[in-house]
Protein backbone atom coordinates (compact mmCIF):
# COMPACT_ATOMS: atom_id res chain seq x y z
CA UNK A 1 0.00 0.00 0.00
CA UNK A 2 1.51 3.46 -0.71
CA UNK A 3 2.08 5.87 1.92
CA UNK A 4 -0.34 7.75 3.28
CA UNK A 5 0.71 10.77 3.86
CA UNK A 6 2.64 10.62 0.20
CA UNK A 7 -1.31 10.27 -1.41
CA UNK A 8 -2.15 12.86 0.94
CA UNK A 9 0.00 15.14 -1.00
CA UNK A 10 -1.90 14.78 -4.08
CA UNK A 11 -4.17 17.03 -3.22
CA UNK A 12 -1.92 20.04 -3.48
CA UNK A 13 -0.94 19.74 -6.67
CA UNK A 14 -2.99 17.11 -8.24
CA UNK A 15 -2.59 16.34 -12.21
CA UNK A 16 -6.28 16.06 -12.68
CA UNK A 17 -9.52 16.54 -11.14
CA UNK A 18 -12.88 15.34 -11.52
CA UNK A 19 -16.33 17.21 -10.39
CA UNK A 20 -18.71 14.36 -9.90
CA UNK A 21 -21.85 16.32 -9.46
CA UNK A 22 -20.02 19.58 -11.81
CA UNK A 23 -22.40 22.41 -12.77
CA UNK A 24 -23.26 25.07 -15.14
CA UNK A 25 -24.12 27.08 -12.68
CA UNK A 26 -20.99 28.82 -11.20
CA UNK A 27 -22.95 29.74 -7.81
CA UNK A 28 -23.60 26.12 -7.13
CA UNK A 29 -21.51 23.93 -4.93
CA UNK A 30 -20.75 21.40 -8.23
CA UNK A 31 -20.30 24.81 -10.54
CA UNK A 32 -17.75 26.96 -8.29
CA UNK A 33 -14.82 24.73 -8.19
CA UNK A 34 -14.92 24.86 -12.01
CA UNK A 35 -15.17 28.59 -11.97
CA UNK A 36 -11.96 28.63 -9.77
CA UNK A 37 -9.43 26.24 -11.60
CA UNK A 38 -10.14 28.16 -15.01
CA UNK A 39 -9.87 31.52 -13.30
CA UNK A 40 -6.63 30.72 -11.01
CA UNK A 41 -4.23 29.44 -13.39
CA UNK A 42 -4.89 25.50 -12.59
CA UNK A 43 -2.71 23.51 -15.15
CA UNK A 44 -4.14 19.53 -14.88
CA UNK A 45 -7.11 18.01 -16.90
CA UNK A 46 -10.04 18.22 -15.28
CA UNK A 47 -13.27 16.05 -15.69
CA UNK A 48 -16.24 17.72 -14.93
CA UNK A 49 -19.44 14.85 -14.40
CA UNK A 50 -23.05 15.39 -15.37
CA UNK A 51 -24.95 12.66 -16.77
CA UNK A 52 -27.22 15.35 -18.27
CA UNK A 53 -24.96 17.44 -20.23
CA UNK A 54 -22.00 16.96 -22.65
CA UNK A 55 -20.38 20.35 -21.72
CA UNK A 56 -20.05 21.97 -18.74
CA UNK A 57 -18.98 25.48 -18.48
CA UNK A 58 -16.83 25.22 -21.72
CA UNK A 59 -15.62 21.78 -20.90
CA UNK A 60 -16.36 18.55 -22.03
CA UNK A 61 -18.43 16.53 -19.56
CA UNK A 62 -18.40 12.73 -19.16
CA UNK A 63 -21.57 11.14 -17.78
CA UNK A 64 -20.11 9.64 -14.67
CA UNK A 65 -16.52 8.47 -13.25
CA UNK A 66 -16.54 5.22 -14.69
CA UNK A 67 -16.11 7.00 -18.13
CA UNK A 68 -13.55 8.76 -17.58
CA UNK A 69 -10.42 7.92 -20.33
CA UNK A 70 -7.88 8.44 -17.33
CA UNK A 71 -7.84 8.41 -13.59
CA UNK A 72 -8.40 11.46 -11.59
CA UNK A 73 -5.72 11.86 -8.70
CA UNK A 74 -8.36 13.92 -7.05
CA UNK A 75 -12.19 13.83 -7.40
CA UNK A 76 -14.45 16.67 -5.68
CA UNK A 77 -17.37 15.11 -4.89
CA UNK A 78 -20.84 17.30 -5.26
CA UNK A 79 -23.68 15.02 -5.05
CA UNK A 80 -26.40 14.62 -2.27
CA UNK A 81 -26.66 11.88 0.24
CA UNK A 82 -26.12 8.32 -0.62
CA UNK A 83 -24.60 9.22 -3.95
CA UNK A 84 -22.01 10.97 -2.33
CA UNK A 85 -20.75 7.34 -0.55
CA UNK A 86 -21.14 5.56 -3.58
CA UNK A 87 -18.92 8.09 -5.71
CA UNK A 88 -16.37 7.81 -3.04
CA UNK A 89 -16.66 3.72 -3.29
CA UNK A 90 -16.38 3.98 -7.08
CA UNK A 91 -13.63 6.24 -6.78
CA UNK A 92 -11.53 4.36 -4.17
CA UNK A 93 -11.92 1.08 -6.93
CA UNK A 94 -11.19 3.24 -10.06
CA UNK A 95 -7.58 4.10 -7.66
CA UNK A 96 -8.20 7.86 -6.83
CA UNK A 97 -5.99 9.17 -4.89
CA UNK A 98 -8.04 11.90 -2.51
CA UNK A 99 -11.63 12.54 -2.73
CA UNK A 100 -12.91 15.57 -1.41
CA UNK A 101 -16.20 15.10 0.39
CA UNK A 102 -18.32 18.00 0.32
CA UNK A 103 -21.53 17.09 0.65
CA UNK A 104 -23.03 17.97 4.23
CA UNK A 105 -25.71 15.49 6.51
CA UNK A 106 -23.23 13.33 7.96
CA UNK A 107 -22.13 12.99 11.32
CA UNK A 108 -22.70 16.85 12.08
CA UNK A 109 -26.38 16.29 12.01
CA UNK A 110 -27.13 12.79 12.82
CA UNK A 111 -24.69 11.27 15.38
CA UNK A 112 -25.68 7.70 14.47
CA UNK A 113 -26.56 7.09 10.61
CA UNK A 114 -24.13 10.32 10.02
CA UNK A 115 -21.23 8.35 11.62
CA UNK A 116 -21.74 5.31 10.02
CA UNK A 117 -22.07 6.75 6.82
CA UNK A 118 -18.77 8.51 7.81
CA UNK A 119 -17.30 4.98 8.52
CA UNK A 120 -18.10 2.86 5.53
CA UNK A 121 -16.49 5.55 3.51
CA UNK A 122 -13.61 5.43 5.58
CA UNK A 123 -13.23 1.71 5.66
CA UNK A 124 -13.50 1.69 1.76
CA UNK A 125 -10.91 4.17 1.03
CA UNK A 126 -8.44 2.71 3.66
CA UNK A 127 -8.43 -0.72 2.19
CA UNK A 128 -7.90 1.30 -1.16
CA UNK A 129 -4.93 3.29 -0.04
CA UNK A 130 -7.44 6.02 -0.78
CA UNK A 131 -7.26 9.34 1.47
CA UNK A 132 -11.16 11.20 1.94
CA UNK A 133 -11.43 15.04 3.25
CA UNK A 134 -14.69 15.39 4.56
CA UNK A 135 -17.34 14.69 4.63
CA UNK A 136 -18.68 18.70 5.15
CA UNK A 137 -15.43 20.15 3.68
CA UNK A 138 -15.96 23.49 1.91
CA UNK A 139 -12.61 22.37 0.16
CA UNK A 140 -9.27 22.75 -0.48
CA UNK A 141 -7.27 26.05 -2.12
CA UNK A 142 -3.35 25.97 -3.50
CA UNK A 143 -2.77 29.45 -4.55
CA UNK A 144 0.54 28.20 -5.35
CA UNK A 145 -0.25 25.58 -7.65
CA UNK A 146 -4.35 26.93 -8.71
CA UNK A 147 -5.39 23.98 -7.28
CA UNK A 148 -8.70 25.45 -5.93
CA UNK A 149 -10.92 22.89 -5.21
CA UNK A 150 -13.29 24.77 -3.21
CA UNK A 151 -16.94 26.12 -3.03
CA UNK A 152 -16.40 29.23 -1.29
CA UNK A 153 -17.72 32.52 -2.46
CA UNK A 154 -14.36 34.40 -0.69
CA UNK A 155 -12.61 34.28 -3.22
CA UNK A 156 -14.36 35.95 -5.56
CA UNK A 157 -15.32 39.04 -2.81
CA UNK A 158 -11.78 39.26 -1.95
CA UNK A 159 -9.34 38.18 -4.53
CA UNK A 160 -6.50 36.12 -3.44
CA UNK A 161 -3.16 36.74 -3.42
CA UNK A 162 0.02 33.81 -3.35
CA UNK A 163 2.05 34.67 -0.26
CA UNK A 164 3.60 32.95 2.90
CA UNK A 165 0.80 31.98 5.06
CA UNK A 166 -1.37 28.83 5.32
CA UNK A 167 -4.73 28.23 6.87
CA UNK A 168 -5.90 24.88 7.91
CA UNK A 169 -9.63 24.20 9.51
CA UNK A 170 -11.51 21.91 10.09
CA UNK A 171 -14.67 24.70 10.02
CA UNK A 172 -15.07 26.18 6.29
CA UNK A 173 -15.70 29.67 7.98
CA UNK A 174 -12.95 29.38 10.21
CA UNK A 175 -10.45 28.95 6.91
CA UNK A 176 -11.93 32.12 5.28
CA UNK A 177 -12.19 34.61 7.76
CA UNK A 178 -8.50 34.47 8.47
CA UNK A 179 -7.66 34.82 4.56
CA UNK A 180 -9.96 37.78 4.21
CA UNK A 181 -8.86 39.36 7.31
CA UNK A 182 -4.91 38.92 6.00
CA UNK A 183 -6.01 40.04 2.28
CA UNK A 184 -7.50 43.09 3.55
CA UNK A 185 -4.05 43.70 5.78
CA UNK A 186 -2.17 43.22 1.83
CA UNK A 187 -1.13 39.83 3.46
CA UNK A 188 -0.72 36.98 1.09
CA UNK A 189 -2.17 33.31 1.49
CA UNK A 190 -0.78 30.33 -0.30
CA UNK A 191 -3.46 27.58 1.49
CA UNK A 192 -6.67 27.70 2.82
CA UNK A 193 -8.66 24.36 3.11
CA UNK A 194 -10.97 23.28 5.22
CA UNK A 195 -11.31 19.49 6.17
CA UNK A 196 -14.77 19.35 7.35
CA UNK A 197 -15.55 16.38 9.78
CA UNK A 198 -12.49 14.51 9.57
CA UNK A 199 -14.08 11.13 8.51
CA UNK A 200 -10.56 10.07 7.66
CA UNK A 201 -8.38 12.96 6.90
CA UNK A 202 -7.09 14.70 10.02
CA UNK A 203 -6.87 18.34 10.05
CA UNK A 204 -3.56 17.81 11.78
CA UNK A 205 -2.77 15.85 9.29
CA UNK A 206 -3.42 17.72 6.35
CA UNK A 207 -1.69 20.64 8.04
CA UNK A 208 1.52 18.83 8.44
CA UNK A 209 1.48 17.92 4.73
CA UNK A 210 0.81 21.78 4.30
CA UNK A 211 3.52 22.87 6.74
CA UNK A 212 6.28 21.05 4.12
CA UNK A 213 5.61 24.04 1.46
CA UNK A 214 9.31 25.57 1.58
CA UNK A 215 7.05 28.25 0.64
CA UNK A 216 4.87 28.96 4.09
CA UNK A 217 6.13 31.02 6.44
CA UNK A 218 3.61 30.52 8.95
CA UNK A 219 0.75 28.35 9.64
CA UNK A 220 -2.83 29.24 10.98
CA UNK A 221 -4.85 26.04 12.29
CA UNK A 222 -8.24 25.80 13.64
CA UNK A 223 -9.24 23.26 15.58
CA UNK A 224 -12.48 22.04 17.00
CA UNK A 225 -11.78 18.91 18.84
CA UNK A 226 -8.43 17.08 19.07
CA UNK A 227 -9.72 13.65 18.14
CA UNK A 228 -6.53 12.35 16.94
CA UNK A 229 -3.03 13.56 18.69
CA UNK A 230 -0.88 11.92 16.57
CA UNK A 231 -1.06 13.89 13.89
CA UNK A 232 -0.62 17.22 15.67
CA UNK A 233 2.78 15.85 17.60
CA UNK A 234 4.03 15.17 13.77
CA UNK A 235 2.88 18.51 12.24
CA UNK A 236 4.69 19.98 15.32
CA UNK A 237 8.00 17.93 14.62
CA UNK A 238 7.96 19.25 10.94
CA UNK A 239 6.97 22.95 12.13
CA UNK A 240 10.11 22.73 14.63
CA UNK A 241 12.56 21.37 11.89
CA UNK A 242 11.27 24.08 9.40
CA UNK A 243 11.40 26.60 12.17
CA UNK A 244 7.76 27.19 10.87
CA UNK A 245 5.84 29.10 13.87
CA UNK A 246 2.06 27.67 14.11
CA UNK A 247 -0.87 29.62 15.96
CA UNK A 248 -3.89 27.49 16.79
CA UNK A 249 -6.84 28.42 17.26
CA UNK A 250 -9.81 25.88 19.66
CA UNK A 251 -13.16 26.48 19.42
CA UNK A 252 -15.22 24.66 22.08
CA UNK A 253 -13.74 26.71 24.88
CA UNK A 254 -17.13 27.73 26.33
CA UNK A 255 -20.44 25.33 26.69
CA UNK A 256 -21.47 27.32 24.13
CA UNK A 257 -18.57 26.43 22.15
CA UNK A 258 -18.45 23.35 22.59
CA UNK A 259 -22.33 22.97 21.41
CA UNK A 260 -21.35 24.71 18.42
CA UNK A 261 -18.35 22.63 17.54
CA UNK A 262 -20.57 19.43 17.92
CA UNK A 263 -23.32 20.76 15.69
CA UNK A 264 -21.06 22.34 13.22
CA UNK A 265 -18.73 19.10 12.46
CA UNK A 266 -20.07 16.90 15.13
CA UNK A 267 -16.52 17.08 16.82
CA UNK A 268 -16.50 16.76 20.67
CA UNK A 269 -14.65 19.70 22.49
CA UNK A 270 -11.76 18.44 24.56
CA UNK A 271 -10.77 19.91 28.21
CA UNK A 272 -9.75 23.40 27.73
CA UNK A 273 -6.49 22.85 30.04
CA UNK A 274 -5.89 20.21 28.70
CA UNK A 275 -5.26 21.58 25.45
CA UNK A 276 -3.34 23.99 26.43
CA UNK A 277 -0.88 21.43 28.18
CA UNK A 278 -0.13 19.41 24.69
CA UNK A 279 -0.24 22.47 22.38
CA UNK A 280 2.76 24.10 25.01
CA UNK A 281 3.95 20.85 25.53
CA UNK A 282 4.79 20.49 20.99
CA UNK A 283 5.49 24.20 21.02
CA UNK A 284 2.21 25.27 19.14
CA UNK A 285 0.68 28.95 19.81
CA UNK A 286 -2.40 29.16 21.01
CA UNK A 287 -4.71 32.00 19.94
CA UNK A 288 -8.09 33.02 22.19
CA UNK A 289 -9.43 34.66 19.19
CA UNK A 290 -9.19 35.46 15.62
Amino acid sequence: MSDPRQTLRAALDPRSVAIVGASENSNKIGGRPLLYLARHGYGGVVYPINPNRSEVQGRKAFPDLLSLPDTPEVAIIALAGDAAVDAVEICAGMGVKVAVVMTSGFGEVDPVGGKQKEARMRAVAREAGMRVVGPNSQGLANFGTGAILSFSTMYIEMPPEDGPVAVVSQSGAMSVVPYALLRERGIGVRHTHATGNDCEVTVGEFASVVAEDPGVKLLLLNVESISEAMSLTNLAAIARERELPVIALKSGRTAAGQEAARSHTGALANEDRVVDAFLEQHGIWRARTM
